[in-house]
This record gives C-alpha cells, sequence and structure tokens, in this order.
C-alpha cells in the first residue's frame, strides 16, 4: 500500500466512527430518511466547488448548514414534519445540482470516488470526523434522552430544542465528510445500515452503539480496498454492498 491509500485508509476510518456514532441516534430517534434525503442537499455545493475550483466538500457543508437551520426554523415556525420540509428541499437541491455539474461529475458525485478526493479534503474530513467524535463523547447522554426519552430530557434540565439543533448539526458534518467515500445517493451506508444491524446484534445501549461504529468502519474500509485492489466497482457500491452483508447476517441472530 502507498502512503497516501494509507492516509485515505486513516482518515475514512474516522469518518466512519463519526458516522457510526450520528447513524445510532438516526435509527433511535427514526430520522433514517431524512438523513438520507438530506445528504442530497449537498450536491449544489458540490457543483459549485467543481464550478469554480474549490474544495467540494466545503461547498457541500455550507449548504448543508444552510439546509439545516432552514430546516429548523421552518419546522418551528409551522410545525410541518421535518421529513416534510427535508424532502421540498432535498428535490429542489437534486435538481440545481443537475443542472450545474456534467454527466460524469454527477456520477461521481451520486456514487462517491476515492481517487478524486484530495489531501486536503482528506484533512479536512478528519479533523471535521474527530471533531464530531469529541462532540458525541461530551453530549452523549442529552443526545440519548433526546433521541428515546424526549419528556425526560424536561426533568433532566436538558433543552430540547437545544440538543435537537446540535444533533442537525452533527449529520450535516457528518453528512459533508462521508459524500466523497460513498457519494450523496449512498450516505446511508455510512450510517443507517451499521445502526440498524447494530440493533439486530445487540441486548443494551452500549453494544448498539459499539457495533454501529465497528460495522460502519469495516464496511467502508472494506469497499475501499476492494474499490483499491480489484477496480471492478467504485468504493460508494462496495460499501453498500459489504453493510447488506453484514444486515442479513445481522436477521439470523435476532433473538425473540
Amino acid at each position: 500500500m502507498t502512503e497516501y491509500f494509507i492516509y485515505t485508509l486513516t482518515s475514512a476510518a474516522f469518518v466512519a466512527i463519526a458516522s457510526g456514532l450520528i447513524g445510532s441516534f438516526l435509527v433511535l430517534k427514526k430520522m433514517t430518511l431524512m438523513s438520507d434525503a438530506l445528504s442530497h442537499v449537498a450536491l449544489p455545493g458540490i457543483a459549485l466547488g467543481i464550478l469554480f475550483q474549490f474544495e467540494p466538500i466545503l461547498g457541500g457543508l455550507a449548504f448543508l448548514f444552510l439546509s439545516i437551520f432552514l430546516v429548523w426554523g421552518i419546522e418551528n415556525k409551522t410545525k410541518l414534519a421535518t421529513e416534510s420540509i427535508t424532502g421540498v428541499l432535498f428535490v429542489t437541491a437534486l435538481a440545481v445540482g443537475s443542472l450545474l455539474i456534467s454527466q460524469n461529475e454527477l456520477l461521481e458525485a451520486f456514487f462517491g470516488n476515492v481517487e478524486s478526493i484530495s489531501p486536503a479534503q482528506l484533512a479536512i474530513q478528519t479533523v471535521i470526523a474527530l471533531g464530531i467524535i469529541v462532540v458525541v463523547v461530551r453530549n452523549f447522554k442529552p443526545l440519548i434522552l433526546v433521541s428515546i426519552a424526549p419528556d425526560l430530557s424536561y426533568s433532566e434540565k436538558i433543552s430540547r430544542v437545544k440538543t435537537e439543533l446540535l444533533l442537525l448539526v452533527l449529520i450535516a458534518l457528518t453528512i459533508s465528510i462521508g459524500i466523497g467515500f460513498v457519494g450523496v445517493l449512498l450516505m446511508s451506508a455510512l450510517s443507517i445500515i451499521p445502526a440498524v444491524t447494530a440493533r439486530n446484534l445487540s441486548h443494551n445501549l452500549k453494544t448498539y452503539v459499539f457495533w454501529s461504529v465497528i460495522i460502519a468502519v469495516v464496511s467502508l474500509l472494506g469497499g475501499i480496498i476492494v474499490s483499491h485492489t480489484t477496480g471492478i466497482m467504485n468504493s460508494g457500491i462496495a460499501t453498500v454492498l459489504i453493510n447488506s452483508f453484514f444486515f442479513l447476517i445481522s436477521l439470523f441472530r435476532i433473538k425473540k
């Protein structure tokens, strides 16, 4: 393995850890479809990055943050469901992004391409991933309570609104660092599938989060290695297939 490939795998490992952590909250809070749709909102930002030759991850991150605050603001003002608001943003962003970039670049944005990730982007992804991990560890209890027992958070003097906003910001950050590896269409392979699989394998909260992280790491690193060594498929598709394999195995481990 070359030094740069090892560097890529190291960055991918941190991204997968962050994705596994956030994915565990998404499944607990039943926000899986919302997060999957939200990943598409990054497409116009990625397109602008390609057009104006700056890091696409920064453009994607900017659009994700804009959409997060739009979702949060509109939800609190209109009382519409988060999924409904995200759905409107999703289709609009998908249409705008598709208009801005060529077909080849669009396919790369949809399914990811490890080979096109620059050293600067790898560095940005690693730093953001480490930040996500630290924030989750420090706010683990509030995030868990808001995810599984929102009413209990009041008795613990935890601001539900602020914690939910924090979770939305963490979701946006996680999506922004994961789409380079798996693309905007397959982002759930890094967050949702590992967490769903982990629920089938776990009997308590700690093992659930642990397995969500482990499966995300193994799947992404495995997907990148398969893509790099075989050249048959890109890392996003390989990651999805590995994740789906783990999910199928987990179905036989469910204890009633």
